[in-house]
């Protein structure tokens, strides 16, 4: 039997003691996997198109006003905001339902997770729309 570190087993194996049973636990496997990857794609072309291929030296506020006049920029900043975030989650929740001892501690820190994600999803996005109406580029 090959061993897996804490929180990624996959998905045909369900971790006995865990609230959420096997369903759970292979949803949390493949969104992990899913978000792990999805930043891979993200992350790498943000650093190619905005810190290779672009001159460091004119990189400032008016660059990134300009980057975010683009549709396709600002979907991609928010996109990978968002998938840093689930990811952040993700993770936190398979370090929650692990060492959490009981069902309300296991609760109680989940719904603390999952609205502090949701709370810095929502202000990063407002960040990034907010910038976007407050400084359009003709």
């Amino acid at each position: 039997m090959a061993s897996y570190a804490a929180g990624t087993q996959p998905p045909g194996e369900a971790v006995p003691g865990r609230s959420g049973g096997y369903h759970a636990s292979a949803a949390l496997w493949v969104a992990m996997r899913g978000t792990g990857l999805l930043l891979s794609v993200l992350v790498l072309g943000h650093l190619l198109f905005v810190h290779l291929l672009t001159d460091v030296s004119r990189t400032g506020a008016s660059f990134v006003a300009r980057r975010w006049s683009s549709a396709l920029w600002v979907t991609w900043d928010g996109t990978m905001l968002t998938a840093a975030l689930l990811h952040g989650a993700i993770g936190t929740t398979a370090v929650v339902r692990d060492y959490a001892r009981t069902r309300w501690a296991r609760k109680a820190w989940l719904g603390f997770v999952y609205t502090l994600c949701s709370a810095l999803c929502g202000l990063g996005w407002y960040a990034i729309v907010a910038t976007v109406i407050a400084n359009p580029v003709h």
